[in-house]
């Protein structure tokens, strides 16, 4: 029963939940082979492709399945309540998504190509593998959390995908201020890729990427009861249908 209903809500959401994820590492593959090819170093690309890129595209899918629902009429009906059926969605693509990001992380690590902030204190493996994951899981989680809010609110594929890709260009033009300013640490999403060459963390680097890595995590994970309760708002839900 379980399965049966997995692979319906897979079938129903389409490729794009399979397929992105999939797609973004094989590019990055291709163009870290590239780098290596003209002898320089692919491991701050493919740290990009963790922290940066999966998880936007992730937010991305997660903002569509949200957003617009064509059946969302028949789905308010049934027995089954539907803020159940979007969390479950939310939990396959998130759990996918997931589970390529790991599969990658461990095939970088292989290939020594990892990427970690510079003054990490001398632990034993795997402690260093386990706690360079928070890299990705700490910002994908926030952009999860992100796309499933704004899809809700805006009820537009395109203006939350927008609203995602401008937070994603902001962060990036001004890092430097989300990097000296500590009210905008718990929103910083990208410390590894963008400062762990140095900049104006680089002499304690590690303990500001280690509470920024749990802040990021503790602000996504307070989102996701604002989606909860937007979910459980059935005249919102049908008022944005009504007006796609």
């Amino acid at each position: 029963m379980f399965s049966d209903r997995f692979w319906y809500e897979l079938k129903l959401m389409g490729k794009r939940v399979t397929l992105t994820p999939i797609l973004v590492m094989v590019g990055f593959a291709a163009i870290a082979a590239l780098l290596h090819y003209l002898k320089v170093d692919p491991s701050r690309t493919l740290s990009a492709a963790l922290e940066m890129i999966l998880p936007l595209m992730t937010g991305v899918v997660i903002s569509a399945v949200t957003s617009q629902d064509q059946a969302i009429e028949l789905q308010l009906t049934v027995p089954r309540k539907y803020h159940l059926t979007v969390m479950r969605r939310l939990a396959i693509i998130l759990g996918w998504t997931a589970i390529v990001t790991l599969l990658s992380s461990v095939i970088i690590a292989i290939l020594n190509l990892g990427f970690i902030p510079r003054d990490t204190p001398a632990w034993t493996n795997p402690l260093p593998f386990l706690v360079g994951q928070l890299t990705w899981i700490a910002t994908l989680l926030w952009y999860v959390a992100a796309g499933l809010v704004l899809g809700l609110l805006t009820r537009s594929r395109a203006a939350s995908a927008a609203l995602l890709c401008g937070i994603w260009i902001v962060e990036i033009v001004f890092k430097d201020l989300f990097g000296i300013s500590a009210w905008l640490k718990p929103i910083f999403l990208f410390p590894t890729t963008l400062f762990a060459l140095g900049g104006p963390l680089s002499q304690t680097l590690f303990n500001y990427w280690l509470d920024n890595r749990l802040e990021v995590l503790a602000t996504g994970l307070l989102l996701l009861p604002i989606g909860w309760l937007l979910l459980r708002s059935p005249e919102r839900l049908l008022k944005g249908s009504s007006e796609e």
